[in-house]
C-alpha cells in the first residue's frame, strides 16, 4: 500500500503543478485582456488584439473553474481573484442589469427612442429570401417607430433592394427631418427638428463622422453618427478566415494559421492604429461642442477598447453597460461575432432601456435605445 502511495505522489504532484501553471497563466491572460484597451495601439498593438480575446478567456475560465472545484478546489481562488480584478471591463462586455427600469406615466412623457443601425446599403445579407417582396431592413426600421434613426452605410433609400413605394411613403411621412449620405454613407432620420452641423474635422474623420443638432422636447442634443475604420478584410481574407473552421485536406493547418497571422493580424493592427487616431480627433470635436451629446454607430471595435475609452473619457456612459444584460453580438458576418456597435451619451438624460434586435437582413444587428430626459 505504501509503495502505491509513493508512486502516486509524483504523478499527483506533476498534474497539480500543471494545474497551477494553467490557472495562473489563464488568470494573468484574463486580466491583461480585460485591460488591454487601456494601452494605445500605437505603443503596443498586441494589447488591442488580446483584448478581443476576452470572451474566449472567460469561457475557458469557466471550464477550468469547474475542473478546479472537482480536483483542486483551492486553485479556484486564482481565477476568482482574476475575475474580481477584471470586474469593471468584464461588466462592460457582459453587463448584468437584471431588473429593468420601470417608467411611470410622467417619466414616459420625457422619453425618446433612438435607433442606430448599419444597414449594409439596404441590401439583404441573406440574398433573395423566398416570399419576401419588400426591403426587410427598412421594414424593421419602420416597425420600431423610433424617434431618431441613425444609419451607417446608407447612401440612398430610393433604389436599393426591394424597397416598395409604400415603404418610402411611410418613411418620408413619419420622418420629416432627414439627411441622406452625409460624410460617407451616414444618414439621419428624425421626427424632431434636426440640422446638419458643419464642423471643421481633421481628415482622418471627415468621412467617418457626421454631426447633427436636434431639438428633442425642448432640449438641444448633438448627435455624432460614426463609422470608424473597419478591419478592411478583402473577400480573399474572409475566405481564408472561414477556411480555418473547415481546413481542406490538401492544406496543412500550420500553413493556414501562418497565412492568418501574416494577412489578418497585420490588417487588424493597422485598423487599431487608425481607429485610435480617429478616436482622439473625434474626442476633440466633442469637447469643442459640449452639452448634451450622443455618440453612436458602427465603431468597428469591442467594448472597453482604446478607441471607445478615448471617446468616452470619464464623462460618457455606454447605454448597453447601463441597461443591457449579458454578452451581445451586433456583428455576425463571416463568423466574426463581436459587439462593435455602441451608443455613448452625456448630458441631462439617461438610457433606461436598450434592445438588440436579431434581424438578419444586414451583417449588423440594430440597437434601439430608450432615453429619458431628466427634470
Amino acid at each position: 500500500m505504501r509503495n502505491r502511495e509513493r508512486r502516486s505522489t509524483p504523478i499527483k504532484s506533476f498534474f497539480t503543478a500543471i494545474a497551477v501553471g494553467v490557472n495562473v497563466l489563464l488568470g494573468m491572460a484574463t486580466v491583461f485582456s480585460a485591460y488591454g484597451g487601456m494601452i494605445s495601439p500605437d505603443e503596443m498593438v498586441f494589447a488591442s488584439i488580446v483584448a478581443m480575446m476576452l470572451p474566449g478567456f472567460l469561457i475557458a475560465g469557466i471550464i477550468l473553474l469547474v475542473l478546479d472545484i472537482m480536483f483542486w478546489r483551492k486553485l479556484s481562488l486564482v481565477l476568482i481573484i482574476a475575475w474580481i480584478a477584471s470586474a469593471p471591463p468584464i461588466l462592460e462586455y457582459c453587463p448584468l442589469n437584471v431588473l429593468p427600469h420601470k417608467l411611470t406615466e410622467q417619466e414616459k412623457e420625457r422619453t425618446f427612442t433612438f435607433l442606430t443601425y448599419n444597414v449594409l446599403h439596404f441590401w439583404d445579407f441573406c440574398g433573395d429570401v423566398p416570399g419576401v417582396n419588400k426591403n426587410r431592413t427598412l421594414d424593421y426600421i419602420l416597425s420600431t417607430d423610433a424617434d431618431i434613426v441613425s444609419l451607417q452605410e446608407a447612401e440612398s433609400i430610393e433604389g436599393p433592394w426591394k424597397v416598395t413605394p409604400d415603404q418610402l411613403y411611410e418613411l418620408h411621412t413619419r420622418y420629416p427631418y432627414g439627411y441622406m449620405n452625409v460624410a460617407k454613407q451616414l444618414t439621419l432620420l428624425s421626427k424632431y427638428p434636426a440640422e446638419h452641423v458643419h464642423i471643421d474635422m481633421p481628415p482622418c474623420i471627415s468621412e467617418r463622422v457626421a454631426c447633427f443638432r436636434l431639438n428633442v422636447k425642448g432640449d438641444t442634443i448633438h448627435l455624432f453618427n460614426v463609422h470608424l475604420e473597419s478591419i478592411g478584410l478583402s473577400p480573399e481574407d474572409k475566405e481564408l478566415y472561414m477556411q480555418l473552421y473547415n481546413p481542406s485536406p490538401e492544406r496543412k493547418l500550420k500553413e493556414e494559421i501562418s497565412e492568418v497571422k501574416t494577412q489578418l493580424i497585420s490588417k487588424l493592427a493597422k485598423a487599431f492604429r487608425e481607429r485610435a487616431e480617429q478616436a482622439r480627433a473625434l474626442r476633440e470635436c466633442i469637447d469643442s461642442i459640449g452639452g448634451n451629446i450622443i455618440v453612436a454607430g458602427d465603431f468597428n471595435d469591442i467594448p472597453g477598447c482604446y478607441a471607445i475609452r478615448t471617446i468616452a473619457g470619464d464623462d460618457f456612459k455606454s447605454a448597453f453597460t447601463e441597461c443591457g444584460f449579458g454578452p451581445t453580438v451586433t456583428y455576425h458576418g463571416n463568423r466574426f461575432y463581436f459587439r462593435i456597435d455602441h451608443v455613448l451619451y452625456h448630458g441631462n438624460f439617461e438610457a433606461v432601456k436598450i434592445k438588440r434586435a436579431k434581424i438578419p437582413s444586414s451583417d449588423h444587428y440594430p440597437l434601439l435605445t430608450t432615453f429619458m430626459i431628466e427634470n
